[in-house]
This record gives C-alpha cells, structure tokens and sequence, in this order.
C-alpha cells in the first residue's frame, strides 16, 4: 500500500501549532518582562513564569526554522537574565518603597528588562513574518 504524503495538510498542521504557541510564548515573555521583583515586602518568585516560557519554547522548536530559533534563543537568553537580576535583588537587598527595587539595583534590573522588551519585539515581528501576517504591529500598552 503506497501512501500519499499530503504536504498541504502537513504544512497546515505546523502553521495551526505555532499560531496557537507563538502567542503564548509572547504572553509568558511579555509576564515575566511586567513581573515584580516585590509584592508589598515579598519576593517574587519569576521561576514559574521562566519555565513556562521555556517549555513553551521548546514545543514550537520543533516546528521552527533557524531563523526563529535563533529569535527564541535571544529571547529565553533575554528572559533568563531577568530571573537572574531578579533573584540577586532578592537576595542582596531588600523592597525598598512601595515594593520597588532598591536604588542601588534599579539600573541593571532596568537594563535586563529593556532587552526583555526589545527581543520580545524581535521574535513577535519574526513569528507574524513566519505566520505571513501582514501589518504593522504595535504591542499593546494599557492604560493604567
């Protein structure tokens, strides 16, 4: 019995996964990025929203080229570097007011997640180009 490869149905199968994990790798960057360092005089645990990220990650791997792997990569490395900041603040300090990181450590915990921001920037534009979305795209900034 020969069987008869359907690339349509195959390529329509990949283009439906990573519209449904691209967004939510977007969603659990774009979490971690807003993620307290405090809650009141509590530390903020970022590890749960890292490994989600990472998980996340690794499933649309499998589907992506080098081009957006290389994205996602810059991304987790980006993402990485939050937690990272995050738990030295944590440990080296402690809330200063209002919850706020300590003035000491505010430039590089401003720093890690400026490049958070930008390389979430970088793999949405590179994931609607994957997805052959047209448009310019604009994250979208509550009011608050």
């Amino acid at each position: 019995m020969d069987l008869v490869r359907d690339d349509g149905a195959d390529r329509y199968v990949v283009l439906q996964r990573k519209s449904q994990l691209f967004p939510a790798i977007y969603y659990a960057a774009h979490r971690l990025c807003q993620l307290p360092v405090w809650r009141g005089r509590d530390a903020v645990d970022p590890s749960p929203v890292l490994s989600c990220l990472e998980d996340v990650v690794m499933q649309v791997a499998f589907f992506c080229d080098e081009e957006i792997n290389a994205s996602l990569e810059r991304l987790l490395t980006a993402a990485r570097a939050v937690a990272d900041t995050a738990q030295t603040v944590q440990a080296s300090s402690r809330p200063g007011f209002g919850g706020n990181v300590d003035e000491r450590l505010r430039p590089e915990d401003e720093v890690v997640r400026r490049r958070l921001d930008h390389a979430i920037s970088a793999f949405v534009e590179a994931a609607r180009a994957d997805l052959r979305i047209e448009g310019s795209w604009l994250p979208p900034h509550p009011a608050g």
